[in-house]
């Protein structure tokens, strides 16, 4: 064959050939297509952050928002069986708040203490344990005859004296509850201070029907009064028996107890047993005085005694506090 020929069959097969070149489109997809589990696992792992962010971010931080926005009100607090060292409580309370999530709290512990000043660190005096409690709009809170223990003596005592004394008082409330919101759980920050109204130094006491005895009791009382005890607050204070000094100005008459006292909200009526200097009841002034209406008495606490002992939280903070002027025959 000769040269021409080689050379003519050789263009013809080379003529068949022809060079391919990828787009920049065509090698992604191919790499895609390949590695196509790598892109699966990136885009989970984008998802689970999303998701665990919002788990762990912003679902605490709306509970916590609802949590600092609710309101607290204590409807009704019972300290009953007073002791040096501890007491029977009793607390119904409701909260208001915004639940945008279906979720509960897991029991938990509020621990209660006086507002303090910004830069003191307040004190526990007292705790109240609470169980399970749904997260409603509006929840109800209420236990009952729980033995407290007075944790700092020192702060239960500042708050029985606001309590005795005070028209109104602050009480602080917190607790660090975890709450459940599905199988998910995690912790908030309460942390609320509400108003009372307090027992205002018991003021406003009347007396009535003074009755002199003809005969002395076995305890040595002589002369029996009936009695009305204001209590404008929302606290029932079982106190027992209830001793105090009684004058009138300058002239002191002898001393009275009201026994096994328990003063509830609102008007408490209670019967006065009096131990009047023997000799003034021989005084025909002093006997005509019983009847004159609007006699101011000067009432001056002594004691207070409950099975058989001095509550010292009770009997200090009415001692202390000023003279209680009491009506005789109010008209």
């Amino acid at each position: 064959m000769s040269d021409k020929s080689e050379q003519k069959v050789e263009t013809i097969e080379n003529a068949g050939v022809t060079e391919f070149r990828e787009t920049r489109g065509q090698r992604v997809k191919r790499h895609c297509v390949r590695r196509w589990w790598i892109y699966l696992i990136a885009t989970l792992l984008v998802i689970l952050a999303v998701v665990l962010g919002i788990i762990f971010g912003i679902i605490p931080k709306i509970a916590q928002d609802s949590v600092n926005d609710s309101t607290l009100q204590v409807d009704a607090i019972a300290i009953t069986n007073p002791s040096n060292e501890r007491f029977t409580l009793s607390m119904n309370s409701t909260a208001h708040s915004h639940a945008p999530v279906s979720a509960h709290f897991s029991p938990q512990t509020f621990e209660m203490y006086l507002p303090t000043t910004e830069g003191e660190q307040p004190v526990t005096f007292m705790t109240l344990s609470v169980g399970r409690l749904d997260i409603k709009d509006t929840l109800t809170i209420n236990v009952s005859d729980v033995v407290t223990e007075i944790l700092d003596k020192t702060a239960y005592d500042e708050f029985s004296t606001q309590v005795l004394n005070n028209e109104k008082l602050s009480l602080g409330i917190r607790s660090n509850p975890e709450v459940n919101v599905g199988s998910i759980k995690f912790k908030v920050d309460y942390q609320k201070t509400v108003e009372l109204m307090g027992l205002n130094g018991l003021k406003g006491i009347e007396l009535y029907n003074p009755e002199i005895l003809d005969e002395p009791l076995e305890d040595g009382t002589n002369m029996i009064t009936d009695g009305m005890i204001p209590n404008p607050s929302s606290f029932t204070l079982q106190v027992g028996d209830l001793t105090v000094d009684i004058a009138v100005g300058p002239q002191k008459l002898g001393w009275s107890v009201v026994k096994d006292l328990t003063l509830y909200p609102g008007d408490n009526k209670v019967k006065i047993y009096n131990h009047i200097t023997p000799a003034l009841l021989d005084v025909p002034i002093f006997v005509a005085s019983l009847q004159a209406p609007n006699t101011n008495i000067t009432l001056t606490a002594n004691s207070t005694v409950f099975n058989g002992e001095h509550i010292s939280w009770l009997e200090k903070p009415l001692h202390d506090a000023p003279p209680v002027i009491a009506v005789l025959n109010p008209q």
